[in-house]
């Protein structure tokens, strides 16, 4: 019995294949017969011809913001792209357009502009808007090239291409929509930081005004003018000492030379004290309080240029974006417009009506080799059963 069941569980032979099917080759060959001429039927009278309609669109590479399209003195970042840290304008511009395109608002506009929910039967939008987005919309994108491809698959190939140009209008259309509500947003906060940035110029350079009005126009010369006479009297001085030596070794004391001399020296010492210690806002040779004087007016005078360097930077800025919001001038490079279709694009017709041939003959020859195992272990069973009765 054991020597039975080895027999029976070994795999089939070549031979026995072969003698399967020459036994069974009338049934297998209408059945494969049959398959043939139903996926015949099926692709090439039931089922709709697929045309697909596409166009191409090129990234304008220009950067997105302001500092974009202006040529402002700012640190360039641009080889950060080849590290891919700042991310490539060009991708990042075709990557907004890819979800635009893939939006629903912007599928949903073509749905109900060419009725394909009553066309297509949908009960709801969403299930259709995932269909069309699945498996009628094609985007691929170039990134070295910097161009996208945006296709449309429908039975009907004018339709295709008539869905493809209205693609491409909601896209010029939504992008321009994006660009000036981002120009608002940026309009806004510069327009907010310009004007503060005004109102801190004001004041700071009312302040240097007082301050001038106090200490003249460039208390700093006056400063440098003081310090420069205190530095020619104080050598004056040094003369005068050594004549006065000269004077008292040559003299005695109580002559009038000597005491003419001594006067002299008093009176220029007085003179620089004088000038060194004056705080009199009146007196234009005096030294008293310089440094706070000198350090406060350098001070202003620095706001005021910090200040007016910022007006500069963001003046340019802020008319343009004043322009950018009121700009709606096409975005989208249209590089090839979509075409009508003259060859179908699916389904592959002959290919499927060889691979379900092959399909069905398969199936077939295999239902035939498993009926004949079944029927070898059917008879094997009765006979055993036989035997032990």
């Amino acid at each position: 019995m054991k020597d039975e069941n080895n027999v029976n569980s070994k795999p089939l032979t070549l031979i026995e294949l072969i003698s399967i099917f020459l036994k069974n080759k009338g049934n297998i060959l209408i059945s494969t017969l049959i398959v043939l001429v139903v996926s015949v039927v099926v692709y090439f009278f039931v089922l709709d011809l697929i045309y697909l309609s596409t166009a191409t669109i090129k990234s304008s590479g220009k950067g997105g913001g302001l500092l974009g399209s202006l040529n402002v003195d700012v640190p360039d970042l641009s080889s950060l792209d080849d590290i891919g840290l700042s991310g490539s304008k060009t991708v990042k511009e075709l990557a907004a357009y890819e979800e635009i395109l893939n939006s629903r608002r912007c599928i949903e506009a073509l749905i109900l502009k060419f009725g394909l929910k009553e066309r297509e039967e949908f009960d709801f939008m969403e299930d259709l808007v995932k269909d069309f987005r699945e498996n009628r919309l094609e985007i691929k994108i170039e990134k070295l090239a910097g161009v996208m491809y945006v296709g449309v698959y429908d039975k009907d190939p004018v339709l295709a291409k008539e869905m493809v140009e209205f693609l491409l209008e909601e896209l010029n259309k939504i992008n321009i929509e994006m660009n000036v509500l981002e120009a608002k947003n940026n309009r806004e906060f510069i327009e907010k930081r310009y004007l503060q940035a005004k109102e801190d110029l004001t004041k700071t350079e009312d302040t240097l005004k007082s301050f001038q009005q106090i200490y003249g126009i460039a208390p700093d010369l006056l400063i440098k003018a003081s310090a420069q006479s205190v530095f020619t009297l104080e050598a004056e001085l040094k003369s005068e000492e050594v004549k006065l030596d000269v004077v008292r070794k040559i003299l005695s004391s109580d002559q009038p030379e000597v005491k003419l001399q001594e006067e002299k020296v008093k009176s220029l010492k007085n003179k620089i004290s004088e000038i060194q210690n004056s705080t009199d806002l009146n007196d234009f040779l005096r030294l008293g309080n310089s440094p706070q004087i000198a350090m406060s007016f350098l001070r202003m005078s620095r706001d005021v240029e910090i200040q007016t360097k910022i007006i500069t930077f963001l003046l340019p800025l802020y008319e343009q974006a004043k322009i950018e919001e009121q700009r709606e001038t096409p975005t989208v490079l249209i590089l090839d417009k979509p075409y009508v279709a003259e060859r179908k694009k699916k389904p592959k017709r002959l290919t499927m009506v060889i691979i379900w041939t092959f399909i069905g003959f398969v199936s077939a020859f295999s239902y035939f080799v498993f009926r004949e195992k079944y029927y070898q272990f059917k008879s094997r069973i009765e006979i055993e059963n036989s035997v032990k009765k």
